[in-house]
């Protein structure tokens, strides 16, 4: 089967489709010949998305709001509705620390932040991410096959100063990737992460007049990777962590995973706990 073609016959929901980084996984898919389902609050966004060429004809606009189990619930049977099917959930809809510092900053220490907001981003980022998880994972089970891609980010962007919400909330996505992937053995349901590898050139990121980082990524290097995260080619592999920045496109794309890949969470950690229970016994 042709690379562009990989995808041929395959069902994707991308969370967060109408911006950014989603946006560019949503048309990498669709490319690629899956059909694909965009999720997100910005109905104007999706409207516009599913103008673009490479959608004509498998394109479904669902509006929800991933922090809601309702919205979730519906979206997925809006899938199975008028696709028959979901094979891939790309879970990116996300936002940032900025919704608790009253979208005027890019960072707010913990004490200083607004309460509503620093929940709202954990209910998008962490709590969006299981809902979404929750209802697609049963008709991939059914068929025997799927695909779950989390967006988290950089470890230390979890652990930085004044992103207190928005790096919990990922830290929490990161632990579940692998708790989720421990559920699905055997299932023929896989679950990575993919992240890009440093701070991304998205829209509505960085609060406006506020100084951005010098040295951003292009959103565009989550297309590659994702479709071969979403593809039988990463058949077996699953609870790991690829970095885009790091997938060389020269390279054969097995070859090029290999080297953007590590296990995800911080299962270094878990080996020094076992290590430690078992010296205490």
């Amino acid at each position: 089967m042709a690379q562009a073609q990989v995808l041929a016959g395959r069902v994707a929901v991308v969370t967060g489709a109408a911006n950014g980084m989603a946006r560019v996984m949503a048309r990498a898919l669709a490319g690629a010949g899956a059909k694909v389902a965009g999720v997100d609050v910005d109905a104007g966004g999706l409207d516009r998305l599913a103008a673009e060429p490479v959608f004509a004809g498998k394109f479904l606009n669902a509006v929800a709001d991933v922090s809601k189990a309702a919205n979730c619930r519906h979206a997925v049977e809006q899938v199975l509705g008028t696709f028959g099917a979901l094979d891939i959930l790309i879970n990116c809809a996300g936002i940032s620390m900025s919704t608790a510092a009253g979208h005027k900053e890019a960072r707010i220490k913990f004490f200083e932040a607004d309460p509503e907001g620093w929940q709202r981003i954990v209910a998008i980022n962490a709590i969006g991410a299981f809902l979404m998880a929750r209802f697609a994972a049963e008709p991939m089970i059914k068929r025997g096959w799927g695909r779950i891609i989390n967006v988290t980010t950089s470890f230390d962007t979890m652990l930085a100063g004044g992103l207190s919400a928005y790096g919990a909330s990922k830290a929490a996505l990161e632990a579940n990737c692998v708790s989720f992937a421990k559920d699905l053995e055997g299932t023929g349901v896989t679950v990575n992460i993919l992240v890009p590898g440093g701070p991304t050139d998205t829209p509505g990121f960085f609060p406006p007049g506020k100084p951005r980082p010098p040295l951003l990524l292009d959103p565009e290097i989550m297309g590659t990777p994702a479709v071969w995260l979403a593809s039988p080619q990463s058949d077996g592999i699953s609870a790991c962590r690829f970095i885009a920045r790091d997938w060389d496109v020269r390279l054969p794309a097995a070859e090029a995973a290999a080297r953007a890949r590590a296990p995800a969470a911080w299962p270094e950690l878990a080996e020094s706990a076992s290590a430690a229970r078992g010296y205490a016994m």
